[in-house]
């Protein structure tokens, strides 16, 4: 009899620490920028799938990026984080945490933060297509004129 309370204590309190199993089905994934990718400095979108858990039903995730703790969100799959300093690989963690607050799933990933300079276009594409138009019919017409102006020299 002695065995089987401590048997049936011994249970209850592996109940009582271990995850319950929907929660251990959860997980998150970082999905956008992609693993080792270079994003650029300032605003960046991070974008997450959760699996075996809803974001509205009390679940929240949250970024880290070297460590240090961004938003928390809890009704999305995206948010904006700020990346100010290009100093290499910075690494973007996403933490899923249930209702109580108990971290339950995690996913890290690596970016490469760098300054993106803005480059206008060597030509203005709206004016490319009617620009080409008229040449083309002025090619044309010179190689008419051409054709027309030979006969006559000859004769």
């Amino acid at each position: 009899m002695k065995k089987l309370c401590v048997f049936v204590l011994t249970i209850g309190w592996m109940a009582s620490v271990l995850p319950v199993s929907a929660q251990a089905q959860a997980s998150i994934q970082i999905v956008k920028p992609g693993d080792r990718r270079n994003v650029a400095l300032g605003e960046l979108e991070v974008t997450v799938a959760i699996t075996g858990a809803n974001v509205g039903d009390g679940y929240s995730w949250q970024i880290f990026i070297d460590g240090v703790p961004q938003s928390i969100v809890h009704n999305t799959l995206t948010t904006r984080v700020r990346m100010d300093k290009p100093t290499g690989p910075r690494r973007l963690k996403a933490v899923l945490y249930d209702p109580q607050g108990s971290e339950i799933a995690a996913n890290e990933i690596l970016v490469l933060a760098a300054p993106v300079e803005n480059h206008d276009p060597v030509f203005n594409r709206a004016w490319f297509t009617p620009f080409m138009a008229v040449f083309t019919v002025a090619i044309l017409a010179l190689i008419l004129l051409g054709l027309r102006v030979r006969p006559r020299a000859a004769a």
